[in-house]
């Protein structure tokens, strides 16, 4: 996880999977400090009959699971689980636990839509590109979501793809942003993918389409030169060249789906 973790309970032995941030915890402690700091991606089904007999069985703490487990077959609120689930062991302040509550509160009042897109924003910082774009690509398909939304989705995808270095899916997708959300970001974003591929033609047409001036373009590409010099993006341009199949997969989804 990054951090260590004082564990006063006992450690598993076999963890519990995770699966939206592909993490293994092993205690509860470890459990407690994973919905601390992702209680935005957290669900109902989160504490899942599987949840509780890793507890029950594995942390050897079957009074702890069987509280859980009669709020949950009593439909007691979710967040009433989470505040049972994270004051069993002590790893949180009260003032931590009220806080986490909280936002677990404000998270049952998003749109599924919206809901979905938290998720998704995990498995992208987690690097896990392929399942974030299958999972923004189902809110794409849902119905009554806003203009600005799914604009904002949509430059979410390019990004993901541009992390694979498919800079013209990439910007396809913020081209798409762009003409939904009206951010300059996306059409900044849309315009170093073009520079990326060498795709002139699609610059000049970006540049017909949208009226961008040419001071704006001029300054893009200063931009784009200065980033592309530096330590970090050859790194990442290298690592991209040693795991070319992950980025194949991808690429013949896009095709698959949207044609070459």
């Amino acid at each position: 996880m990054g951090e260590l973790i004082l564990c006063r309970q006992p450690m598993a032995a076999t963890p519990f999977y995770i699966e939206n941030a592909s993490l293994n915890v092993y205690s509860l402690e470890e459990l407690c400090y994973y919905i601390f700091h992702n209680t935005e991606t957290l669900s109902p089904d989160f504490i899942s009959e599987e949840l509780l007999t890793w507890i029950d069985e594995e942390l050897s703490f079957p009074s702890l699971a069987d509280r859980l487990r009669a709020l949950k077959e009593s439909d007691t609120p979710f967040h009433v689980q989470i505040e049972t689930l994270l004051s069993s062991c002590g790893y949180l302040t009260p003032g931590e636990i009220k806080d986490t509550v909280r936002e677990v509160i404000l998270f049952a009042g998003l749109s599924p839509a919206e809901k979905k897109k938290k998720v998704a924003d995990q498995l992208l910082r987690n690097g896990r590109f392929r399942r974030a774009i299958l999972t923004y690509q189902e809110i794409l398909d849902s119905e009554d979501i806003s203009r600005v939304f799914y604009g904002d989705v949509c430059h979410n995808i390019g990004y993901a793809y541009a992390q694979a270095f498919l800079f013209r899916e990439a910007a396809g997708y913020y081209r798409m942003a762009y003409e939904r959300n009206t951010s300059t970001r996306s059409l900044s974003q849309m315009l170093f993918c073009l520079m990326e591929c060498d795709h002139e033609k699609a610059i000049d047409e970006a540049v017909a389409d949208y009226h961008i001036r040419p001071e704006q373009i001029d300054m893009a590409r200063k931009v784009f030169e200065a980033a592309n010099s530096s330590a970090e993006v050859k790194e990442a341009q290298q690592r991209a060249a040693d795991t070319p199949h992950i980025y194949d997969r991808l690429r013949s989804e896009y095709i698959r789906k949207y044609g070459a």
